[in-house]
Protein backbone atom coordinates (compact mmCIF):
# COMPACT_ATOMS: atom_id res chain seq x y z
CA UNK A 1 0.00 0.00 0.00
CA UNK A 2 1.06 3.62 -0.89
CA UNK A 3 -0.08 6.66 0.68
CA UNK A 4 0.54 9.96 -0.32
CA UNK A 5 0.17 13.58 0.87
CA UNK A 6 1.51 16.85 0.82
CA UNK A 7 4.59 15.95 -1.32
CA UNK A 8 5.14 12.92 0.77
CA UNK A 9 4.70 9.43 0.02
CA UNK A 10 4.71 6.30 2.46
CA UNK A 11 5.23 2.85 0.72
CA UNK A 12 4.47 0.10 2.96
CA UNK A 13 5.55 -2.69 0.99
CA UNK A 14 8.93 -1.11 0.33
CA UNK A 15 9.42 -0.01 4.09
CA UNK A 16 10.04 3.68 2.09
CA UNK A 17 8.78 7.14 3.26
CA UNK A 18 9.90 9.46 0.41
CA UNK A 19 9.57 13.47 0.28
CA UNK A 20 9.94 14.74 -3.73
CA UNK A 21 12.07 12.45 -5.13
CA UNK A 22 14.37 11.34 -2.26
CA UNK A 23 14.12 8.81 0.11
CA UNK A 24 14.01 10.32 3.63
CA UNK A 25 16.32 8.60 6.49
CA UNK A 26 14.09 6.87 9.34
CA UNK A 27 13.83 3.83 11.87
CA UNK A 28 11.52 1.26 11.43
CA UNK A 29 9.52 2.39 14.48
CA UNK A 30 8.97 5.65 13.15
CA UNK A 31 7.81 3.82 9.83
CA UNK A 32 5.75 1.86 11.86
CA UNK A 33 4.24 5.08 14.01
CA UNK A 34 3.61 6.99 10.91
CA UNK A 35 1.76 3.93 8.99
CA UNK A 36 -0.39 3.49 11.77
CA UNK A 37 -1.26 6.71 12.31
CA UNK A 38 -2.35 7.05 8.51
CA UNK A 39 -3.94 4.00 8.75
CA UNK A 40 -6.11 5.13 11.88
CA UNK A 41 -6.27 8.94 10.61
CA UNK A 42 -10.41 8.54 11.08
CA UNK A 43 -10.29 8.44 14.53
CA UNK A 44 -8.20 10.18 17.55
CA UNK A 45 -4.92 7.50 18.54
CA UNK A 46 -4.90 7.17 22.65
CA UNK A 47 -1.34 6.72 23.69
CA UNK A 48 -2.16 3.09 24.99
CA UNK A 49 -2.93 2.42 21.12
CA UNK A 50 0.58 3.39 20.03
CA UNK A 51 2.31 1.32 22.55
CA UNK A 52 0.11 -1.71 22.44
CA UNK A 53 0.92 -1.33 18.33
CA UNK A 54 4.18 -0.42 18.24
CA UNK A 55 6.14 -1.53 21.08
CA UNK A 56 3.66 -4.91 21.24
CA UNK A 57 2.17 -3.52 25.35
CA UNK A 58 6.11 -2.95 26.66
CA UNK A 59 5.96 -0.53 28.58
CA UNK A 60 7.62 2.95 27.52
CA UNK A 61 8.11 6.08 28.80
CA UNK A 62 6.99 9.53 27.74
CA UNK A 63 9.72 10.77 26.79
CA UNK A 64 10.39 7.85 24.36
CA UNK A 65 6.80 8.25 22.68
CA UNK A 66 7.50 11.60 22.23
CA UNK A 67 10.86 11.22 20.81
CA UNK A 68 9.80 9.52 18.46
CA UNK A 69 6.73 11.17 17.36
CA UNK A 70 8.81 14.15 17.14
CA UNK A 71 11.00 12.58 14.66
CA UNK A 72 8.12 11.36 12.61
CA UNK A 73 6.72 15.05 12.55
CA UNK A 74 10.41 15.87 11.45
CA UNK A 75 10.70 13.39 8.55
CA UNK A 76 7.44 14.54 6.94
CA UNK A 77 7.95 18.23 7.49
CA UNK A 78 5.84 19.10 10.39
CA UNK A 79 6.58 20.20 13.71
CA UNK A 80 4.74 20.33 17.15
CA UNK A 81 4.20 23.58 16.84
CA UNK A 82 2.67 23.58 13.77
CA UNK A 83 0.91 20.40 13.81
CA UNK A 84 0.12 20.78 10.31
CA UNK A 85 -0.21 17.05 9.25
CA UNK A 86 -0.41 15.10 12.98
CA UNK A 87 -2.21 17.17 15.74
CA UNK A 88 -2.18 16.58 19.46
CA UNK A 89 -5.29 16.23 21.25
CA UNK A 90 -4.69 16.86 25.50
CA UNK A 91 -5.39 13.62 27.14
CA UNK A 92 -6.63 11.77 24.33
CA UNK A 93 -3.90 11.18 22.03
CA UNK A 94 -2.67 12.02 18.30
CA UNK A 95 -4.69 11.99 14.95
CA UNK A 96 -2.98 12.44 11.58
CA UNK A 97 -5.24 15.16 9.90
CA UNK A 98 -3.46 15.46 6.24
CA UNK A 99 -5.39 14.78 3.36
CA UNK A 100 -4.78 11.01 2.12
CA UNK A 101 -4.36 9.58 -1.34
CA UNK A 102 -4.04 5.94 -1.17
CA UNK A 103 -3.67 3.27 -3.60
CA UNK A 104 -2.66 -0.16 -3.87
CA UNK A 105 0.98 -1.07 -5.19
CA UNK A 106 0.84 -3.18 -8.46
CA UNK A 107 2.86 -5.33 -10.08
CA UNK A 108 5.88 -3.73 -11.66
CA UNK A 109 4.93 -0.60 -10.90
CA UNK A 110 7.96 1.55 -10.09
CA UNK A 111 8.84 3.11 -7.18
CA UNK A 112 6.61 5.77 -5.65
CA UNK A 113 7.91 9.24 -7.13
CA UNK A 114 6.20 12.23 -7.09
CA UNK A 115 5.08 13.54 -10.30
CA UNK A 116 3.78 17.33 -10.52
CA UNK A 117 -0.04 17.44 -11.38
CA UNK A 118 0.57 19.89 -14.26
CA UNK A 119 2.69 17.44 -15.71
CA UNK A 120 0.51 14.38 -15.86
CA UNK A 121 -2.19 16.66 -17.01
CA UNK A 122 0.39 17.45 -20.27
CA UNK A 123 0.89 14.54 -20.88
CA UNK A 124 -2.76 13.82 -20.98
CA UNK A 125 -3.50 16.86 -23.11
CA UNK A 126 -0.49 15.74 -25.77
CA UNK A 127 -2.03 12.42 -26.08
CA UNK A 128 -5.60 13.55 -27.11
CA UNK A 129 -4.27 16.50 -28.75
CA UNK A 130 -1.79 13.76 -31.06
CA UNK A 131 -5.58 11.34 -31.48
CA UNK A 132 -7.44 14.51 -32.49
CA UNK A 133 -4.47 15.27 -34.92
CA UNK A 134 -4.27 12.12 -37.13
CA UNK A 135 -8.21 12.87 -37.15
CA UNK A 136 -8.36 16.15 -38.73
CA UNK A 137 -5.64 15.43 -40.77
CA UNK A 138 -7.44 13.02 -43.16
CA UNK A 139 -9.56 16.12 -44.11
CA UNK A 140 -7.59 19.43 -43.99
CA UNK A 141 -3.76 19.32 -44.64
CA UNK A 142 -3.21 22.90 -42.91
CA UNK A 143 -5.36 21.91 -39.68
CA UNK A 144 -2.64 19.02 -39.20
CA UNK A 145 0.12 21.08 -39.83
CA UNK A 146 -1.20 23.82 -37.26
CA UNK A 147 -1.77 20.62 -34.45
CA UNK A 148 1.90 19.51 -34.98
CA UNK A 149 3.04 22.72 -33.98
CA UNK A 150 0.62 22.98 -30.62
CA UNK A 151 1.94 19.59 -29.59
CA UNK A 152 5.19 20.36 -29.96
CA UNK A 153 5.14 23.79 -27.98
CA UNK A 154 3.41 21.98 -25.57
CA UNK A 155 5.71 19.18 -24.98
CA UNK A 156 7.99 22.10 -24.74
CA UNK A 157 6.45 23.66 -22.25
CA UNK A 158 5.50 20.74 -20.21
CA UNK A 159 9.44 19.57 -20.51
CA UNK A 160 10.50 22.88 -19.26
CA UNK A 161 7.92 22.99 -16.26
CA UNK A 162 8.77 19.35 -15.13
CA UNK A 163 12.18 20.20 -15.15
CA UNK A 164 11.74 23.25 -13.11
CA UNK A 165 9.73 21.73 -10.69
CA UNK A 166 12.08 18.87 -10.51
CA UNK A 167 14.63 21.12 -9.63
CA UNK A 168 12.78 23.01 -6.78
CA UNK A 169 11.71 19.61 -5.37
CA UNK A 170 14.97 17.89 -5.14
CA UNK A 171 16.63 20.61 -3.62
CA UNK A 172 14.59 21.27 -1.09
CA UNK A 173 13.99 18.09 0.03
CA UNK A 174 18.12 17.40 -0.25
CA UNK A 175 17.93 20.07 2.46
CA UNK A 176 15.32 18.83 4.63
CA UNK A 177 17.57 15.53 4.39
CA UNK A 178 20.58 17.37 5.60
CA UNK A 179 18.67 18.88 8.24
CA UNK A 180 17.03 16.07 9.57
CA UNK A 181 20.82 14.33 9.19
CA UNK A 182 22.38 16.86 11.00
CA UNK A 183 20.03 16.43 13.82
CA UNK A 184 21.42 14.55 16.73
CA UNK A 185 19.06 11.67 17.98
CA UNK A 186 17.22 12.59 21.04
CA UNK A 187 17.15 9.91 23.87
CA UNK A 188 15.30 9.84 26.74
CA UNK A 189 16.76 11.55 29.46
CA UNK A 190 14.32 9.57 32.01
CA UNK A 191 15.56 6.28 32.96
CA UNK A 192 13.42 3.60 34.19
CA UNK A 193 11.70 4.24 37.01
CA UNK A 194 13.47 1.54 39.18
CA UNK A 195 16.71 0.48 36.86
CA UNK A 196 20.17 -0.37 38.33
CA UNK A 197 23.39 -1.66 37.29
CA UNK A 198 25.67 -4.52 39.75
CA UNK A 199 29.17 -3.61 38.26
CA UNK A 200 31.62 -6.35 39.08
CA UNK A 201 32.86 -6.72 42.81
CA UNK A 202 36.26 -5.98 43.27
CA UNK A 203 38.15 -8.96 45.42
CA UNK A 204 40.25 -8.09 48.83
CA UNK A 205 42.12 -10.70 48.60
CA UNK A 206 45.15 -12.05 46.01
CA UNK A 207 44.16 -14.91 43.34
CA UNK A 208 42.18 -15.49 40.46
CA UNK A 209 40.06 -17.81 42.40
CA UNK A 210 39.15 -15.19 44.89
CA UNK A 211 38.52 -13.00 41.98
CA UNK A 212 36.31 -15.25 40.54
CA UNK A 213 34.59 -15.76 43.86
CA UNK A 214 33.78 -12.13 44.14
CA UNK A 215 32.39 -12.10 40.37
CA UNK A 216 29.79 -15.05 41.43
CA UNK A 217 28.78 -12.95 44.41
CA UNK A 218 27.91 -9.78 41.99
CA UNK A 219 26.07 -12.28 39.31
CA UNK A 220 24.19 -13.63 42.20
CA UNK A 221 23.23 -10.46 43.17
CA UNK A 222 22.34 -9.31 39.41
CA UNK A 223 19.74 -12.52 39.23
CA UNK A 224 18.29 -11.93 42.93
CA UNK A 225 17.42 -8.23 41.76
CA UNK A 226 16.16 -8.64 38.37
CA UNK A 227 13.29 -11.37 39.89
CA UNK A 228 11.53 -8.00 41.32
CA UNK A 229 8.94 -7.29 39.40
CA UNK A 230 9.80 -3.88 37.69
CA UNK A 231 12.66 -3.67 37.73
CA UNK A 232 14.92 -3.26 34.99
CA UNK A 233 18.99 -4.26 35.66
CA UNK A 234 21.60 -4.77 33.38
CA UNK A 235 22.96 -7.80 32.16
CA UNK A 236 26.05 -9.77 33.67
CA UNK A 237 27.40 -9.53 30.53
CA UNK A 238 27.27 -5.98 30.25
CA UNK A 239 28.01 -4.95 33.69
CA UNK A 240 31.58 -7.24 33.43
CA UNK A 241 32.63 -5.01 30.49
CA UNK A 242 33.66 -2.61 32.84
CA UNK A 243 35.45 -4.83 35.21
CA UNK A 244 38.63 -2.97 36.51
CA UNK A 245 37.99 0.15 34.75
CA UNK A 246 38.24 3.45 35.66
CA UNK A 247 34.34 4.79 35.03
CA UNK A 248 32.48 8.04 34.59
CA UNK A 249 29.45 7.26 36.89
CA UNK A 250 27.03 10.36 35.31
CA UNK A 251 28.65 9.36 31.93
CA UNK A 252 27.82 5.62 32.82
CA UNK A 253 24.20 6.25 33.57
CA UNK A 254 23.61 7.96 30.22
CA UNK A 255 24.92 5.01 28.18
CA UNK A 256 23.16 2.63 29.79
CA UNK A 257 19.77 5.03 30.94
CA UNK A 258 20.04 3.57 34.64
CA UNK A 259 19.24 5.21 37.76
CA UNK A 260 21.48 3.42 39.77
CA UNK A 261 25.08 1.36 40.34
CA UNK A 262 25.67 -1.24 42.98
CA UNK A 263 29.12 -1.43 43.90
CA UNK A 264 30.74 -3.33 46.21
CA UNK A 265 33.92 -5.30 47.21
CA UNK A 266 34.54 -8.87 48.61
CA UNK A 267 37.06 -10.21 51.56
CA UNK A 268 37.23 -14.38 52.38
CA UNK A 269 38.82 -15.11 55.30
CA UNK A 270 38.81 -18.97 55.41
CA UNK A 271 34.63 -19.73 55.77
CA UNK A 272 34.16 -16.37 56.92
CA UNK A 273 32.53 -13.69 54.26
CA UNK A 274 32.68 -10.00 54.46
CA UNK A 275 30.51 -8.09 51.77
CA UNK A 276 30.88 -4.13 51.72
CA UNK A 277 28.17 -2.81 49.18
CA UNK A 278 26.94 0.67 48.05
CA UNK A 279 23.81 2.12 46.42
CA UNK A 280 25.08 4.86 44.04
CA UNK A 281 23.15 7.85 42.08
CA UNK A 282 23.99 7.79 38.45
CA UNK A 283 22.23 11.04 37.91
CA UNK A 284 24.82 12.75 40.82
CA UNK A 285 27.66 10.56 41.12
CA UNK A 286 27.14 9.81 44.86
CA UNK A 287 26.41 7.16 47.33
CA UNK A 288 22.98 7.20 48.91
CA UNK A 289 23.84 4.17 51.17
CA UNK A 290 26.29 1.50 52.24
CA UNK A 291 26.92 -1.20 54.54
CA UNK A 292 28.79 -3.98 55.95
CA UNK A 293 27.57 -7.87 55.85
CA UNK A 294 29.28 -10.14 57.13
CA UNK A 295 28.40 -14.69 56.75
CA UNK A 296 29.96 -17.67 56.73
CA UNK A 297 29.96 -19.76 53.09
CA UNK A 298 27.36 -22.46 54.61
CA UNK A 299 24.80 -19.20 54.80
CA UNK A 300 26.10 -17.52 52.07
CA UNK A 301 22.70 -17.45 50.26
CA UNK A 302 21.21 -16.10 52.98
CA UNK A 303 23.52 -12.94 53.22
CA UNK A 304 23.06 -12.47 49.13
CA UNK A 305 19.07 -12.52 49.68
CA UNK A 306 19.72 -10.22 53.00
CA UNK A 307 21.88 -7.84 51.22
CA UNK A 308 19.17 -7.49 47.80
CA UNK A 309 16.56 -7.06 50.20
CA UNK A 310 18.47 -3.71 51.78
CA UNK A 311 18.83 -2.50 48.08
CA UNK A 312 15.59 -2.64 46.92
CA UNK A 313 14.34 -0.80 50.41
CA UNK A 314 16.78 1.63 50.02
CA UNK A 315 16.16 2.49 46.17
CA UNK A 316 12.61 2.68 47.29
CA UNK A 317 12.88 4.45 49.69
CA UNK A 318 14.80 7.61 47.48
CA UNK A 319 12.53 6.52 44.74
CA UNK A 320 9.34 7.52 47.29
CA UNK A 321 11.38 11.11 48.28
CA UNK A 322 12.22 11.76 44.59
CA UNK A 323 8.74 10.98 43.37
CA UNK A 324 6.99 13.01 46.13
CA UNK A 325 9.59 16.07 45.53
CA UNK A 326 8.35 16.36 42.12
CA UNK A 327 4.40 15.83 42.37
CA UNK A 328 5.14 19.04 45.43
CA UNK A 329 7.03 20.60 42.63
CA UNK A 330 4.42 20.01 39.76
CA UNK A 331 1.57 21.52 42.47
CA UNK A 332 3.46 24.71 42.90
CA UNK A 333 4.27 25.29 39.35
CA UNK A 334 0.72 24.28 38.53
CA UNK A 335 1.87 21.93 35.84
CA UNK A 336 -1.28 20.30 34.41
CA UNK A 337 0.13 19.11 30.60
CA UNK A 338 -0.34 15.55 29.58
CA UNK A 339 3.20 14.61 29.73
CA UNK A 340 3.03 15.63 33.91
CA UNK A 341 0.24 13.50 34.64
CA UNK A 342 1.23 10.89 32.08
CA UNK A 343 4.54 10.16 34.03
CA UNK A 344 3.15 10.28 37.37
CA UNK A 345 0.33 8.07 36.03
CA UNK A 346 2.99 5.54 35.55
CA UNK A 347 4.91 5.98 38.83
CA UNK A 348 1.54 4.72 40.48
CA UNK A 349 0.55 1.92 38.35
CA UNK A 350 4.07 0.25 38.86
CA UNK A 351 4.98 1.47 42.93
CA UNK A 352 4.60 -0.80 46.16
CA UNK A 353 2.61 0.46 48.79
CA UNK A 354 3.21 -1.93 51.10
CA UNK A 355 7.19 -1.74 51.26
CA UNK A 356 6.74 2.29 51.08
CA UNK A 357 5.11 2.32 54.26
CA UNK A 358 7.64 0.00 55.23
CA UNK A 359 10.50 2.41 54.29
CA UNK A 360 9.16 4.98 56.28
CA UNK A 361 10.42 3.10 59.46
CA UNK A 362 13.47 2.90 58.08
CA UNK A 363 15.20 0.73 56.33
CA UNK A 364 16.40 -1.74 59.23
CA UNK A 365 12.62 -2.47 60.01
CA UNK A 366 12.03 -2.53 56.04
CA UNK A 367 14.75 -5.08 55.28
CA UNK A 368 13.93 -7.89 58.14
CA UNK A 369 9.80 -7.49 56.56
CA UNK A 370 11.11 -7.80 53.23
CA UNK A 371 13.70 -10.52 53.61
Amino acid sequence: MRYFFEDCALDTERRELRRGLDVVPTTPQVLDLLEHLIRSRDRVVSKDDLVNAIWNGRIVSDAALTTRLNAVRRAIGDSGQQQRLIKTFPRKGFRFVGAVHDEDRQPGTAAAVAVPVAASNAVGERRSAGRLEDLRGRFRLVGSVLASVAAIGAIAGGVAGYWNAWKTVRTDAQREAQNIQAQPTVRPEIAPRLSLVVLPFASLNDGPAQDSFADSVSTSLTTDLARTPATLVVGRDTALTYKKKVIDLQQLGTDLRVRWAVRGAVRRNGDQVRVNVSLTDLQTARDIWSDRFDGDLANLAVLQDTIAARLLCVAHLHLRQYEEALQQCSRSLNMTGTDVDAYMSLISAYGWPGQMDLARGGSETAAQNTS
